[in-house]
């Protein structure tokens, strides 16, 4: 019986016309994991990042009906987590009577990637590519500024920082074809780079809270998107 289903399964890859290249445009969402998304004020580790968009453009080159070569193009960007805990915690450090905080940009990071992929195809129409990938990331992360009110208000800003790592992203991608050409698809991808970021301050106050001189957390998480694909013969 399982001889019968593999060679079903072999007869209907041989079937499948293999594409030169293909094309991929997909949009969803980033979710970041770990130490990076703690919005503990606290916890010198945390990240305060936050679920926020992922969109990518991949090509990959059918080197065989089984394996290609993609390269991928990323952007994926991060809400701000624990932005509360922060102002909290400065206005307890620092004695004063209250304390506001607003974010200055936003946490993004930029990922040029390539790697295998392996795509087989369970049914006819249906394939599922597996991906590893690796490359070039470089993240951003916001800056903020503190006003401490009290009979004064004064003023303290962490300034926003970028840094650049080798990066990894690997998953699984489950994908429907809707003609010969086009095809939609899912993906699941974790994501992870370890960024060493120099933190810089402007107006700083001795003993006026949380202070970091570097931040070298992973940058990681997971993608989850959904796309268009377009194949050339």
């Amino acid at each position: 019986m399982i001889l019968l289903v593999l060679t079903g399964a072999g007869r209907v890859s041989a079937q499948q016309s293999v594409p030169k290249f293909t094309v991929g445009l997909n949009g969803g969402v980033s979710i970041p994991t770990g130490n990076f998304a703690k919005g503990d004020y606290a916890d010198l580790t945390s990240g305060f990042a936050k679920p926020g968009a992922q969109f990518n453009l991949t090509g990959t080159y059918h080197l065989h009906k089984n394996f290609g070569l993609t390269l991928l193009l990323g952007y994926s960007s991060f809400g701000h987590n624990g932005t509360q805990s922060l102002a909290d915690g400065y206005k307890e450090d620092s004695g004063t009577d209250s304390t506001t905080l607003y974010s200055n940009g936003s946490n993004y990071s930029l990922s040029f990637l390539i790697g295998p992929t392996y795509r087989f195809h369970p049914c006819k129409k249906l394939f599922i590519d597996a991906r590893a990938l690796v490359g070039y990331v470089n993240t951003h992360l916001a800056g903020f500024q503190i006003f401490y009110e009290d009979y004064t208000t004064n003023s303290m800003t962490q300034n926003a920082a970028s840094a650049s790592a080798f990066g990894f992203q690997g998953g699984i991608g489950i994908g429907y074809q809707i003609s010969k050409s086009w095809a939609v698809q899912v993906n699941g991808d974790y994501f992870t780079s370890k960024p060493k970021f120099d933190i810089t301050y402007d107006d700083f106050v001795v003993n006026s809270g949380r202070k970091l001189s570097t931040y070298d957390q992973p940058v990681s998480g997971f993608n989850v998107t959904i796309g268009v694909c377009y194949s050339i013969f």
